[in-house]
């Protein structure tokens, strides 16, 4: 059972890191994770609830508007740091358009991609 609520942690890190910070801070991740661990394949169901992850959106966009950055955190081995980090700057944006219901919302698409531009610019002084 302890395997399983380990895996269940990570999935949700991966999924959705803002919501398990939030979750977490807020005392609830195990009360969160109770609601999986009664069904037959508790990571499949977990997944499923969050068909279109905010992680592999942020890629997305970094991937197509901002290769040359992509490429270089990839090169250097902090690309899944990175994204992380973006995901949660961009947690108030995601929350505003109601992601993932919203997710070929244009206005979203250029709120996330500004959010992304002024994380990156913010990081540049120290940053690759």
């Amino acid at each position: 059972m302890e395997n399983l609520r380990y895996k269940l942690h990570r999935r949700l890190m991966h999924l959705d890191v803002a919501l398990y910070i939030r979750l977490q801070d807020e005392g609830r991740l195990d009360r969160f994770f109770e609601s999986f661990l009664v069904v037959p394949d508790p990571e499949a169901a977990l997944s499923e609830r969050f068909s279109t992850t905010r992680y592999d959106y942020i890629a997305e966009i970094l991937e197509e508007d901002f290769l040359e950055t992509y490429l270089a955190y990839s090169a250097a081995g902090i690309l899944r740091y990175e994204l992380i980090n973006m995901t949660t700057a961009c947690a108030e944006d995601f929350e505003y358009y109601r992601f993932p219901e919203n997710t070929d919302d244009r206005m979203m698409r250029y709120a996330i991609t500004g959010t992304i531009d002024e994380y990156l610019k913010g990081g540049s002084e120290d940053g690759i």
